[in-house]
């Protein structure tokens, strides 16, 4: 699905249009209560094209407004990263 996103959106940032450091992002943001949930996470209509900066940008913007899925989302992310290939892995905390 990640490659089908990247193909969809030609490689480019949907927000600033940049062609390099290209990530896969989650419109609905993924929480614990939807991540096994495949209209969540693999919906093509819930996936858009970001580069890292914008994506960060993405995730700061709802942290600051208080977004409620965003917060549980956080909470999440604090135990798991995204590998070079868009896959999640858990972060080895003994580091």
């Amino acid at each position: 699905m990640r490659e089908y996103v990247l193909m969809r959106d030609q490689y480019r940032c949907r927000r600033c249009g940049q062609a390099g450091q290209l990530e896969v992002h989650h419109i609905k943001h993924l929480t614990p209560d939807n991540i096994n949930d495949a209209l969540v996470t693999l919906n093509d209509k819930n996936l858009i094209t970001l580069c890292r900066d914008c994506h960060f940008k993405e995730h700061e913007l709802d942290r600051a407004r208080g977004n409620h899925e965003q917060n549980a989302a956080k909470d999440c992310d604090e135990g798991f990263a995204f590998d070079a290939n868009g896959y999640l892995v858990p972060l080895d905390k003994t580091k």
